[in-house]
């Protein structure tokens, strides 16, 4: 293992906020960053969201971020209240369990949080965690055999052994208390956020035609976006879409990579002649993808289970209208500013699809409702609450 400690420059692309420090007891906080790197997706864009409005935001405390990567020291360099060091070892189990306890060792923490799901279960300090979602309780079906085994064993033992947890809404909370049995007083519902200043509505002509060059994009689509794996539900609405689509002249964009468990389906779009209306642009860059949604007649996200979907937000504040599931979070979510569909029946799918394609006034409907709820979230709001649960759990 190898730990390293030191100050780099910090990118000038990202400048530290203002400190406005709110009450509260001053705390040393460690803060683990195993996933820093990993894909963009919803806990790297959570992480990197949230961390700069913890420093700014809780200026009181301290912040010691711990890495994997040597390299990633200095990312924060510009906040005076930021220490960080870097832990090098493999594995993730001993990582957390090893490598976090070690570097931590000496420096007398009152509390360590990880943006992602697990803790070091034998330190005498404070822990606290985000679960962002517990569909490994609710449809472990769709996971590999390992997987299974490592979220039934450790998850609910991360779950009881932490001083407390944020469940990132009603709905996880509500689960993690069905299936773990945890007291419902350690977990605390804290919504994620957007950027609003980034996702909002694009109507400049020259950008749009740039973005849709860039991705090959059709004049008429219906967007999709995430990892195309089977509890996305991906199938299902391929085949919904086949069943619509001699009616529309709308392609069907998947934005994102395929993972191990999109067999099913490859195998949809083989089987179902849908080659010459699907499009897969790839990941889409972040600045990229107000303009995408924007673009979208439809973002249809039917997925058989979702914790939160920050792109449910995501797309509420660009404007663009949803056809989202009646599980889980999403109803939460959208609080009425989506067709809701049974994402089990692909003929409820292909409905909703063709309602809001169909209907200019439920249209309007959908994309004003949109963004409306879109306003009720924000990185602000959820740092402010993971700043009271650090000072409930002090």
């Amino acid at each position: 293992m190898t730990i390293c400690g030191c100050s780099l420059p910090r990118p000038l692309w990202e400048q530290p906020l203002d400190f406005r420090p709110d009450s509260g007891e001053p705390m040393k906080i460690g803060i683990m960053l195993r996933h820093y790197e990993q894909q963009d997706g919803g806990v790297k864009v959570y992480t990197k969201r949230i961390l700069p409005l913890l420093f700014s935001l809780g200026a009181q405390h301290e912040y010691l971020l711990i890495y994997r990567n040597p390299k990633l020291i200095g990312t924060y360099a510009d906040y005076p209240n930021v220490e960080e060091v870097a832990a090098a070892m493999p594995g993730t189990v001993l990582w957390d369990q090893i490598a976090v306890p070690w570097v931590t060792r000496k420096r007398q923490l009152d509390l360590i949080f990880n943006p992602k799901f697990t803790i070091p279960l034998f330190v005498k300090y404070r822990t606290a965690f985000v679960l962002h979602g517990s569909e490994w309780f609710a449809i472990p079906e769709h996971f590999r055999l390992y997987d299974q085994w490592y979220f039934k064993r450790f998850v609910p033992l991360y779950c009881r052994r932490a001083t407390g947890f944020v469940a990132v809404s009603n709905a996880v909370k509500a689960d993690v208390v069905k299936y773990v049995g945890v007291d419902p007083n350690k977990v605390y519902a804290i919504h994620n956020g957007f950027d609003p200043s980034l996702f909002k509505p694009v109507h400049d002509q020259q950008q749009r035609q740039s973005v849709r060059a860039k991705y090959r994009l059709p004049e008429h689509f219906i967007l999709w976006a995430g990892q195309i794996e089977s509890r996305k539900n991906v199938a299902r609405l391929l085949r919904a879409f086949a069943q619509i689509k001699d009616e529309i002249p709308h392609h069907l964009v998947l934005a994102g990579e395929h993972r191990w468990s999109s067999t099913a389906e490859l195998r949809v779009i083989k089987q179902s002649g849908l080659d010459g209306r699907l499009c897969f642009p790839g990941w889409i860059t972040h600045s990229d993808l107000p303009t995408v949604y924007s673009l979208a007649e439809l973002f249809a996200f039917p997925s058989l289970y979702e914790g939160f979907g920050i792109p449910l937000v995501e797309a509420m504040a660009c404007g663009c209208p949803i056809v989202t599931a009646n599980t889980c979070a999403p109803p939460e979510v959208t609080d009425g500013a989506a067709r809701l569909v049974d994402p089990l029946n692909v003929e409820d799918i292909a409905a909703g699809m063709r309602d809001v394609l169909s209907d200019p006034a439920l249209r309007d409907q959908l994309v004003a409702k949109g963004l409306e709820r879109a306003t009720a979230f924000s990185w602000d709001k959820c740092a402010r609450g993971l700043l009271d649960m650090f000072e409930d759990l002090h």
